[in-house]
């Protein structure tokens, strides 16, 4: 075994000490945002007209449901506790396929959310004749579908060797796969989407809110436009503090213990702004969204009626 200094050995304890407290926060975030999303899944039934945004606003709460669980709870929750799922042997490929489709289908089913908040306000008309919730459904279907589709190749990938779940398939070949799923797939494509998008919504609300226009469809747009640019920046700002500490795990060399402390240390810092991204959305809309907060408190009212 390495020979380490004292000073390098109270380092590397420092370390997994944050480590550990980190991941214990992860886990916590994880099981409220389970139940955060149950909430905003049971809130969009209460938003108005049943149309699209409610569709995809619900098929969200479902996939940041299931994306923050495996994220939060079982990932986090393994490396806290010595008991990794993906170590079973029937678990191993499926369950980095299943990880990878879950958070592909999340980050593109907000996507799809912008998408057709962008055309309910630019093309109103097109939108109350054409995107109805059937569509929306079909929309969410393909969403998943494809999600899952480009996530294949892990059942390839991953198999169970030495007791632990490993990538053992021809990593030379799947090497720019990975990373392009990784870099853009996961991140950039929808971030970039998201991004652009935002202009035009924070252009719409500055312009609305000269107009002061009073009428119900006007106050419903505004209301659903100001809820969706805020769960908007919160993603882009957790997608973008993720990136920079999974760059900075992947560069991080192995020298001495203490490089491999930090190494792990980061690899659990990069989850947690995933683990957030998938757990506030109800607090988000909640906050900017008064049309959300009258749905919420009508919600309450027919659990606790």
């Amino acid at each position: 075994m390495q020979n380490i200094s004292s000073n390098e050995e109270r380092e590397v304890q420092t370390l997994e000490a944050i480590n550990k407290y980190v991941s214990y926060f992860g886990i916590i975030v994880g099981c409220c945002g389970v139940f955060l999303n149950l909430l905003s899944f049971r809130t969009a039934n209460f938003l108005g007209k049943y149309n699209s945004s409610i569709v995809f606003i619900k098929m969200l709460a479902i996939w940041d449901s299931v994306a923050v669980f495996q994220d939060g709870f079982i990932n986090l929750g393994g490396k806290i506790f010595g008991f990794n799922v993906a170590n079973i042997a029937f678990f191993c490929r499926f369950y980095h396929f299943h990880s990878w489709g879950s958070s592909y289908s999340a980050n593109f089913h907000l996507v799809a959310l912008v998408i057709d908040r962008f055309i309910a306000i630019k093309f109103p008309v097109f939108y109350r004749l054409k995107c109805q919730p059937k569509y929306a459904y079909l929309a969410s279907f393909m969403i998943t579908f494809l999600s899952y589709l480009v996530s294949a190749p892990a059942i390839y990938l991953f198999s169970k060797e030495n007791g632990e779940c490993l990538m053992t398939g021809n990593l030379e070949f799947f090497d720019w796969y990975i990373q392009f799923l990784t870099y853009f797939i996961y991140s950039s494509l929808p971030f970039s989407l998201i991004f652009i998008f935002n202009f035009y919504f924070i252009y719409y609300l500055t312009t609305m809110r000269k107009i002061k226009s009073s009428s119900d469809r006007d106050f419903q747009n505004r209301c659903m436009t100001l809820m969706l640019t805020t769960v908007s920046i919160s993603f882009l700002t957790f997608t973008l503090s993720s990136g920079v500490l999974l760059t900075w795990h992947f560069n991080t060399t192995h020298e001495t213990a203490a490089d491999v402390a930090l190494d792990k240390l980061l690899a659990v810092l990069a989850e947690i702004p995933i683990v957030l991204n998938s757990s506030l959305n109800f607090i988000f809309f909640y906050l900017s969204g008064k049309g959300y907060r009258n749905a919420a408190a009508k919600m309450t009212s027919s659990i606790c009626s």
